[in-house]
């Protein structure tokens, strides 16, 4: 099906073409001629000859001319049909599911939210996964599942995408032979890629807004758990075995509190959504008051939605346990500003949606505290620009970069 992106036989001034069209359209959604011959750096003739022969195969289309001198001919733009293909993004989390699609430009077409979901390590979660995909592929107007270049599934834990297995999530013993996008496939007959769910949202929120203006980032999700997203040199940073980013998972506190990786005292324990709901229960139960005093007298689970709408409501108690969040948070980004010396960071998941007052200016006062000043000084710190749709417009794009890089 995708074979006109990857021509069998190609050679090598083929494919240094056809990569530096393709990044082009990636990143930018359509290119010149001269664009493509400054990126691969190949003659405006031998590229010209390339884009012909695509043009001719309906591989690109003129998307525009335009002007780029007062005097002479208008240049033309190419592109790639919108609607040529199109890649599915699948987000979990602990409470929430999430589907995608994007068409081949990266513009969102349609997405999909289950809050009904729970993300338990099980089999029937995973099958229930594969079904909700395909009752969502149904639902599509006019698009047919053969449209459909790929898929990625954002998982949370370890997961090495290059060889399809995760280490911490759905790694079942009974198919510890086969990987997982493996099993995925043949439950959905799509082709099928995974990723940390992290290292998703850090690409998205760089590919829809930073990669023209940073070429380095740090991405923090803060959610149920702790994740950072690396961006180098505007690709992501994965590591010997693809698990970079695990620093929810670093030692730093002699609380003794069991961490779910079955370890004590990581950072997870102090800092994230499932420390907050540790820490406001505790203190209920001791006596203090908020407006979930109710739920956890009754034993009910309180949910990230739960504090972040008592937080709305400026519940004190929510408030206090959050900024003291925010300021253990940039305690750990200021450490972090002075090992990778990054040009932006970038907060998402569930606690970034927080008024900044409660959270983000407790994190910024302890960056200016224990940062380098000149590392520090010209670092915007930001919330997610997408919001709660990142993780999976994140990936749809890493669907369709996996697809395109012939991975």
């Amino acid at each position: 099906m995708f074979s006109i992106y990857h021509e069998q036989g190609q050679n090598t001034v083929g494919r240094a073409i056809r990569s530096a069209i393709l990044s082009r359209v990636m990143n930018f959604g359509s290119f010149t001629v001269m664009e493509i011959a400054e990126d691969s750096g190949f003659s405006t003739t031998t590229v010209s000859k390339y884009v012909s022969s695509m043009m001719k195969d309906g591989k690109i289309v003129e998307t525009e001319k335009v002007s780029m001198h007062t005097k002479g001919r208008k240049t033309v733009r190419y592109g790639v049909p919108p609607d040529s293909f199109y890649f599915l993004g699948v987000d979990m989390r602990t409470f929430e599911l999430t589907v995608g699609l994007i068409d081949f430009v990266g513009r969102k077409v349609r997405t999909e939210h289950f809050d009904d979901f729970r993300l338990d390590n099980t089999h029937d979660t995973l099958d229930l996964v594969c079904e909700r995909i395909l009752c969502f592929i149904d639902g599509l107007e006019g698009i047919g599942k053969e449209k459909i270049a790929a898929v990625n599934i954002n998982i949370p834990g370890r997961v090495n995408s290059r060889t399809g297995t995760s280490a911490t999530t759905f790694n079942f013993e009974d198919t510890a032979g086969v990987p997982l996008t493996e099993y995925i496939e043949e439950k959905i007959g799509l082709k099928v890629f995974i990723e940390n769910d992290t290292k998703a949202m850090a690409y998205g929120e760089y590919m829809s807004w930073a990669a023209g203006k940073y070429s380095n980032i740090l991405y923090i999700n803060i959610g149920w758990g702790f994740g950072l997203g690396i961006i180098i040199d505007g690709k992501l940073y994965y590591g010997k075995d693809g698990y970079s980013g695990e620093i929810g998972h670093v030692h730093l506190y002699e609380n003794n509190i069991l961490c779910h990786c079955g370890k004590k005292g990581c950072l997870e324990t102090e800092v994230s959504m499932r420390a907050i709901q540790r820490k406001l229960t505790e203190r209920i139960g001791r006596g203090e008051t908020s407006l979930l005093s109710r739920k956890v007298h009754e034993g009910e689970t309180i949910t990230a939605m739960d504090i972040l709408d008592a937080v709305e409501k400026e519940d004190a108690l929510c408030i206090e346990i959050v900024s003291e969040t925010g300021t253990r948070l940039g305690h750990i980004l200021a450490g972090l500003i002075n090992i990778f010396n990054p040009e932006a960071i970038i907060i998402g998941g569930n606690l970034s949606k927080v008024e900044p007052c409660y959270f983000l200016q407790p994190a910024e006062t302890e960056i200016r505290k224990y940062a380098l000043r000149l590392m520090c000084r010209d670092v915007p710190v930001t919330t997610s620009s997408l919001g709660d749709e990142t993780a999976v417009i994140g990936a749809c794009l890493i669907a369709r970069s996996k697809m395109l890089d012939g991975q």
